[in-house]
């Protein structure tokens, strides 16, 4: 069973957990004033938990579609390194951004925009439908993502998402492939869109 496949049963099983003990998702989700004070785990579990069945259906169907070709292209642990960095790198952008607040967030879409964004490096041309009826290549779609998650960020268009944290996960992402491609490139042989 691939990585990416194992990490899609964690978040079911996390998510099942919490309708049954919803008393860990506080415990769990990442609020970034008790975070940084003691809560060091929650920049890492949060990214198992959800908000609804929608929420976890819409990330893990994106994380299947997306996750195992870039697990297949990367290996097994430079995905679980990138999967893990984005969504800690997610984390601390939302932060930085929103300030150290009380507010939690939760969810693996950090994760999970950055495996968009390392597929986005691996195959770039790639046609791939994300909004409805509309197909375009995988590096602008990345793009089109980044600067929508941006906008709705800043003029908070989308109460009760994250959008810094999206956005934070693909910079994070971002910064891991360019990483790779130019101090390992011997490594991969993905090139970035413009060469």
């Amino acid at each position: 069973m691939s990585i990416t496949n194992k990490i899609i049963l964690v978040n079911i099983a996390v998510f099942l957990a919490q309708i049954v003990f919803p008393e860990i998702t506080p415990m769990l989700a990442f609020i970034p004033s008790i975070a940084i004070a003691s809560a060091y785990w929650q920049f890492v579990t949060y990214m198992f938990m959800h908000a609804g069945i929608g929420h976890i259906l819409i990330n893990m169907f994106i994380l299947y579609i997306f996750g195992n070709p870039v697990e297949r292209a990367l290996g097994a642990k430079n995905f679980v390194l990138l999967y893990f960095l984005s969504g800690i790198g997610s984390a601390i952008f939302y932060m930085l951004i929103a300030g150290i607040s009380s507010v939690s967030m939760v969810g693996a879409s950090g994760a999970v925009f950055g495996i968009l964004t390392a597929y986005a490096f691996i195959y770039p041309k790639n046609i791939v439908i994300i909004f409805p009826g509309i197909p375009m290549p995988a590096y602008l779609l990345i793009i089109v993502l980044f600067l929508v998650e941006t906008f709705f960020g800043i003029t908070g268009s989308e109460p009760g998402i994250a959008n810094f944290g999206h956005v934070g996960g693909i910079l994070t992402s971002a910064i891991i492939m360019i990483y790779l491609r130019r101090f390992k490139k011997h490594s991969y042989d993905f090139e970035f869109f413009w060469e």
